[in-house]
């Protein structure tokens, strides 16, 4: 697994992805619909301790975060992180209006035609977990992250997305985009019950 300095570690506090749909490509509603890529280009990682909320040592910047055919991302390990309780994770997806912060890719049924589709959205997105892990001396704790995507993909109307060329696109500044990241930020992102490692490393 790879730290927040990008070596490995086999200790520490660290952070898995998981998604829903389950492995990505995957089908969303039934037959209706896929997700075949996804990426977030997240700012600022940051799992915030009781005892140290502003410890860099469990902060890590400038990472993507990728799920394609044989591509998801590593776990995100601090092996340095002090030990106690971490009760936050906060993640901030900002692309800096050079990139976008969060793009989506796959397909959907529309009126009984198979389309591609696009979401990609400039605006940064903002997600804060509350969560439970005790990270005990000499010993590894984990924190899960789902991405629950099939949640906020199923609530979108595509109909209201433009056809670019045979291509269903939703993009930062389109009007069904507002209900779409109110979605992201207040549902999607889900932080599972953390599993300690017992025993010294």
């Amino acid at each position: 697994m790879l730290d927040g300095n990008g070596s490995g570690s086999d200790h520490g506090l660290s952070i898995t992805w998981a998604t829903s749909p389950s492995s990505i490509p995957g089908a969303v509603g039934g037959e209706d619909g896929s997700i075949t890529t996804m990426k977030f280009r997240v700012l600022n990682l940051r799992v915030v301790g009781d005892a140290g909320p502003g410890d860099d040592r469990t902060s890590v910047n400038s990472i993507e975060l990728d799920w394609a055919a044989s591509t998801k991302p590593s776990p995100v390990t601090f092996a340095d992180a002090p030990s106690g309780l971490y009760s936050h994770v906060i993640l901030v997806a900002d692309g800096n209006l050079i990139n976008y912060s969060y793009e989506l890719a796959g397909t959907t049924k529309l009126d009984g035609n198979t389309m591609p589709y696009q979401i990609h959205d400039r605006t940064p997105l903002a997600i804060s977990l509350d969560t439970s892990a005790m990270l005990e001396p000499n010993q590894a704790a984990s924190l899960g992250i789902t991405i629950r995507i099939d949640q906020a993909l199923q609530s979108l109307d595509f109909h209201k997305l433009s056809n670019q060329s045979g291509t269903l696109v939703l993009d930062t500044f389109d009007d069904a985009m507002g209900d779409f990241r109110d979605k992201m930020m207040n549902s999607v992102f889900q932080a599972d019950h953390p599993q300690d490692n017992a025993g010294p490393h």
